[in-house]
């Protein structure tokens, strides 16, 4: 496992932690391509200019529904993908087996477990946190280099799982992260079988949910603890306790599954900054259609860096080995997370340094990242009061536009409900 940051055509990076298919436990071949690395978003994604990036201390983006998360991911480029189940589970696995559970914003900023670890609240966000803003505990292996904010804070969605009917569903052998059609009349939703052939069914009925091979005639909706699901006449694939669907013999934990067997549900992961003891690595939702969307509700990318293949937005040939970016760098690409971070600052710097007309951007980055950190903190100061400036006149402009649509014609607004 290490950190590494890769750029999209516009400079902007991604911080991501990459994984072998070992390391994870997940397949070294999707679709017939080799799989040499796994890279997933250390920090749950946030939109810069309509694109999801992997970035520190920045306003997870919510309001996004399964469809448009998938559509999100996949338009970044070849590999690119919604973290899958599959992917998550593999990382849940690991914090457990290595017993590295995460705490996480599981209270309006801070831990409910461990009220002093906090990370950084903003405006309008309700309790949510800056993303990777806590202490290393919130990440999900402990330490700098682990994937952050796992537990808590917001709900992820994740692919390649949805419940029908209360039927468990997957894209098997992790194959959502390979581009696989994930619409809701998709042929590739298979379901899981027990040893003896019989499907999956999750059950809510009296206050439990009952793991049983047969659909249930009453439809309902509940939650239990995660250790509290019961098997009914049949036995445990192991399949669900690899997917994080079933506790393992000897876990321990007040997470929380929620189910809805009516129709067609898809499943968020990990809790919010309200969800308590809930909250947790294993905690998942499977409560509301493909087509809900809230502020609670965000998502985090994944790439797939096959053997000989590339993994930035530009479309290079795939016998390149490195990217453009990496190619016209004034210095050698940092290794260290603080580097990192250090590095991200000055690429966001100079694009803001860009869309001004300033030339030799290159240059720029270099005195950027070379700078003290004094000046790189007044630098990131002026340039949070130039996004405000920003912010401002793009909401007079929209303000005007409405004001002169409203002259021509009606609007009619329509409340969503929260439950489908």
């Amino acid at each position: 496992m290490r950190n590494e940051v890769i750029f999209d055509k516009s400079g902007i990076p991604d911080i991501m932690v990459v994984f072998t298919p070992d390391e994870l436990g997940l397949p070294a071949t999707l679709k017939g391509r080799k799989v040499s690395e796994y890279l997933i978003s250390k920090y749950p994604n946030t939109l810069i200019g309509g694109v999801p990036h992997s970035l520190p201390f920045q306003k997870p983006a919510v309001d996004v529904n399964f469809d448009e998360a998938v559509q999100l991911c996949e338009s970044k480029g070849t590999g690119w993908h919604l973290l899958t189940n599959d992917e998550w589970a593999a990382l849940a696995r690991q914090s457990w087996e290595n017993d590295t559970m995460p705490t996480g914003n599981t209270s309006s900023g801070k831990s409910h477990s461990h009220p002093e670890q906090t990370g950084t609240t903003y405006d309008g966000g309700y309790g949510k946190t800056l993303t990777g803003s806590g202490p290393v505990a919130w990440n999900h292996d402990r330490t700098a280099e682990g994937v952050s904010d796992m537990c808590g804070n917001i709900w992820e969605h994740v692919g390649g799982i949805r419940f029908l009917n209360g039927q468990v569903q997957v894209i098997p052998d992790n194959g959502a992260a390979a581009g696989a059609d994930q619409s809701a009349d998709s042929k590739e939703w298979q379901a899981i079988y027990t040893a003896d052939g019989d499907p999956v069914y999750f059950n809510p009925r009296g206050g439990e949910i009952f793991v049983e091979p047969t659909e249930a005639e009453d439809k309902d909706y509940d939650g239990v603890r995660f250790t509290d699901l019961e098997a009914k006449g049949l036995d445990v694939p192991d399949k669900l306790i690899e997917l994080g669907l079933y506790p393992p013999a000897g876990y321990e934990s007040d997470e929380y599954f929620w189910i809805d067997n009516n129709a067609e549900r898809c499943v968020y992961r990990g809790g919010d900054w309200n969800g308590g003891a809930y909250a947790g690595v294993f905690y998942l939702d499977g409560y509301n259609s493909r087509s809900y969307s809230g502020t609670s509700v965000g998502f985090r990318s994944a790439l797939v860096r096959y053997s000989g293949g590339s993994d930035t937005l530009d479309n290079l040939d795939e016998d390149k080995t490195e990217t453009k970016q990496q190619a016209a760098a004034p210095f050698p690409l940092p290794e260290t997370l603080p580097q990192i971070v250090r590095y991200a600052l000055a690429r966001q710097l100079a694009a803001i340094y860009e869309k001004a007309g300033g030339k030799d951007v290159e240059v720029f980055v270099r005195k950027a990242y070379e700078a003290s950190d004094e000046d790189l903190q007044k630098a990131a100061k002026l340039a949070g009061t130039l996004a405000q400036v920003n912010i401002a006149t793009d909401a007079m402009q929209r303000a005007m536009e409405q004001t002169q649509l409203a002259l021509m014609t009606s609007l009619t607004i329509k409340e969503v409900p929260d439950h489908e």
